[in-house]
């Protein structure tokens, strides 16, 4: 198939995908945030549009810029106009992306004059990709090896600067896949402890262990996690296990913490004892885990799902205050809330 960059591009677009269950990963697509390529930089990928076709009411991959075309500010003008933030590359072109990422971070985010909104999308592009290609792989010792590194790199970078976890509402993805839910819950895990005042060890770990807290997913059967209607008995056993295969997966990696494995494994223990894998009560329950917890159940609130929009802040606040005493404890969820309010977030 032939792109056709400028004859698409140079034109104002009548409009992007429509709200309709559409997953570029049954592409062997990802997608990537428009905002962080910079224009007059050579495309670092060929990149498509997920265009909406009217006639067939079908979501189509449209060939948009070739790789090495330098990307023009007018198209990105153009595709902003029609509401299309983001673009969709190939899997096997996340190679070159994370490069030209890591050939450029340090000059974007150290230029005054670049948004820091910007910086922090940069950020958490860089994330998503890591780990989007940590998901399709085989968990290998030396696959995750790697995806450590580079996240413990990217989080190095997040916790340079103070502003960068400020008014995260702003840059977090609402679309849920399992990429952005896990960079999600790194940055608002980390933002959370820094307003709690915990250690800035604790923070880092807490960014580390955002990250990878669903790595055992990438063992299990996707469509399981996709299904919209109720598990039975038996799928539930599987989704309960994801804890233990991430915390297996993880502990062959000497440079992760004790305090990340244990986070990973009991981030869905809840206070009354109900929770997996072992049923552990609050006070048994590492505190990373418990606030690990009541962010990856807000950030699954506020992202879209095929079989219902995503909730408002204030609606997820109000889901996790009636959950307060069982699940989530009494303790945490009056500081979460505030956290909420904070300029951390707002």
């Amino acid at each position: 198939m032939p792109i056709q960059g400028e004859k698409l591009l140079d034109t104002p677009l009548a409009g992007g995908r429509k709200n309709v269950d559409f997953d570029p990963a049954d592409h062997g697509m990802a997608p990537l945030a428009l905002e962080v390529l910079a224009p007059g930089l050579p495309s670092p990928a060929d990149l498509f549009l997920p265009l909406y076709n009217t006639v067939t009411r079908r979501v189509e991959i449209t060939p948009a810029c070739a790789k090495g075309d330098s990307f023009k500010e007018r198209w990105r003008d153009n595709l902003l106009q029609a509401n299309q933030k983001v673009v969709l590359v190939n899997m096997d072109q996340l190679p070159g992306i994370e490069g030209y990422f890591r050939e450029n971070a340090g000059e974007f985010l150290g230029n005054t004059s670049v948004p820091m909104r910007r910086k922090r999308l940069l950020l958490h592009e860089m994330a998503s990709l890591n780990l989007r290609s940590v998901f399709i792989g085989d968990l290998s010792a030396q696959a995750v090896g790697k995806a450590v590194a580079t996240a413990e790199g990217v989080l190095k970078r997040m916790l340079g600067d103070a502003a960068l976890l400020q008014n995260l509402s702003s840059v977090l993805r609402s679309e849920y896949a399992i990429y952005t839910h896990s960079v999600n819950v790194s940055l608002l895990s980390m933002a959370f402890a820094r307003q709690m005042r915990l250690p800035e060890g604790q923070v880092q770990a807490l960014g580390l262990a955002g990250m990878l807290h669903d790595l055992g997913r990438a063992k299990q059967p996707k469509d399981l996690w996709s299904k919209q209607g109720p598990l039975d008995q038996q799928e539930w056993e599987i989704v309960r296990g994801h804890p233990q295969l991430g915390y297996r997966a993880l502990s062959a990696i000497p440079s992760v913490s004790i305090d990340v494995l244990k986070a990973v494994l009991h981030h869905h223990e809840n206070c009354d004892g109900s929770g997996y894998p072992h049923g552990l009560k609050a006070g048994r329950t590492p505190m990373m885990a418990r606030l690990l917890h009541i962010v990856d159940a807000f950030d699954a609130m506020t992202s879209e799902r095929p079989h219902r929009p995503a909730m408002q802040a204030f609606e997820a606040g109000e889901v996790i205050l009636e959950h307060a005493e069982k699940v989530f404890g009494q303790d945490l969820v009056p500081r979460f809330l505030r956290f909420l309010a904070s300029p951390h977030y707002q």
